[in-house]
């Protein structure tokens, strides 16, 4: 018994052990492998996995990075702490989800697609939102999150887009010279066609908004505002001299003193005129600029008085009727611009997502876990029960080399064969 102790257990005698609690140790490792699937699925797997989502984002103008007010556009942004705020809110399902942590974590990041374009590097409108998933209760709601940030940007283009607006101030053209009405009309005229043609060459001229093509509505806009129109108010501006009725009383005060003191000075010429020698060249010389200078006195003396027949309210009154009927036909196409714009963008601000449902990452997979655990449980479960029964053989070794045998001979027997 001694020397067999010594020698230790064989494995065959290691596998009887383990044959008489098999079902014991297989319990013992489904157990345990179910523990191990229930650690990983409720705890690790959630602190260390993540939900991405692809999405591709177009408007127009987008490949100018310009939102639709002109400011800049950075997808950046998209992730930012009031808009993962403005997400939250936008759904109850989000309201324990904890956004400033998210950012103060770096638990949220989103990267841009790029494209090499002749040796310049542009963004192709797809990006990649990535989450940790340790911020939500579940994938769907996690993906509905990134849906919601890019839904939210959808909004924000839209937002701006409806904010435009082409039309003049009521106040600033009120308050402004005719001649002054006459530039600002004529540079939102410009404005205005040159955004149809800026919408006609990124899409095209028949592109239909509203049942009608973009070269309509600009064929609308070129003649209700007509340039000839303008062009008129301008020349019978420059012509009488128009001024606002606040205005007349002190421009006829100011024409009045004008062509009182023009002939005043002609009368001066006059008589220089008369008092110059006749016959000398200096003379003839002479007589010819003091002519001259009574003449443009004259002629301004009868643009005075044009004027100044001008200047009445009844004329006024009429050419500041011409200018506010412009003002409105500009006003209108500026409001069918806006609305053609709004609805442009309406219908080319598009978001496609690559895939339906949230991509998973960093889990392990529980089908691993639950071999490993099965494989590992039985392991420790087997080393438990050979551990059990050789310590109960090696007692059991024990009373046996303490106890005498039946079969041996005593002292006295020995001594009487004798």
């Amino acid at each position: 018994m001694e020397q067999k102790q010594a020698e230790g257990v064989s494995v065959n005698e290691l596998w009887g052990m383990l044959v008489k609690h098999i079902w014991a140790a297989l319990l013992a490792a489904v157990l345990f492998a179910a523990a191990l699937i229930l650690l990983f699925a409720f705890v690790v797997n959630p602190l260390g996995r993540s939900y991405s989502m692809e999405f591709y984002l177009t408007y127009p103008g987008s490949d100018l990075l310009k939102y639709p007010d002109g400011s800049s556009f950075s997808y950046r942004e998209l992730i930012s702490p009031e808009a993962l705020a403005s997400v939250k809110a936008s759904d109850e399902r989000f309201g324990s989800v904890d956004t400033s942590k998210m950012v103060q974590e770096d638990g949220i990041s989103i990267t841009a697609a790029y494209v090499d374009a002749e040796g310049e590097y542009k963004l192709t409108g797809s990006y990649t939102v990535v989450i940790a998933g340790k911020y939500f209760s579940s994938r769907d709601t996690a993906q509905a999150f990134i849906r919601g940030i890019a839904e939210r940007a959808v909004s924000d283009i839209l937002e701006k887009a409806a904010s435009i607006d082409f039309s003049i101030d009521d106040e600033v053209f009120a308050e402004a010279s005719f001649d002054d009405k006459i530039v600002l009309l004529e540079e939102q005229r410009g404005s205005i066609l040159a955004s149809y043609d800026e919408w006609m060459e990124e899409y095209r001229a028949s592109y239909s908004v509203g049942g009608k093509t973009l070269s309509a509505y600009r064929a609308e806009a070129a003649v209700s505002c007509a340039s000839s129109t303008l062009r008129s108010l301008r020349e019978e501006l420059e012509s009488c001299g128009y001024v606002s009725l606040e205005e007349m009383n002190v421009r006829l005060e100011e024409l009045e003193r004008e062509y009182s003191l023009n002939e005043d000075k002609i009368a001066a010429l006059r008589e220089t005129l008369d008092s110059l020698p006749e016959g000398s060249g200096s003379g003839t010389s002479a007589d010819g600029s003091v002519a001259q200078m009574i003449a443009e006195l004259v002629v301004r003396n009868v643009q005075i008085k044009n004027e100044m027949s001008a200047l009445n309210e009844n004329d006024i009154t009429a050419f500041e009727g011409k200018m506010q009927k412009m003002y409105s036909s500009m006003q209108t196409a500026a409001k069918n611009l806006r609305s053609v714009t709004v609805a442009l963008y309406e219908q080319e601000t598009t978001v496609h997502f690559m895939t339906y449902r949230a991509v998973v990452s960093g889990d392990t997979s529980l089908a691993l876990v639950a071999v490993a655990g099965l494989v590992l449980g039985f392991l420790i479960a087997a080393i438990v029960v050979c551990r059990i029964e050789y310590g109960k053989e090696k007692r059991a070794a024990a009373q046996n080399a303490d106890t005498p045998s039946e079969d041996a001979p005593s002292g006295n027997g020995t001594s009487q064969d004798a």
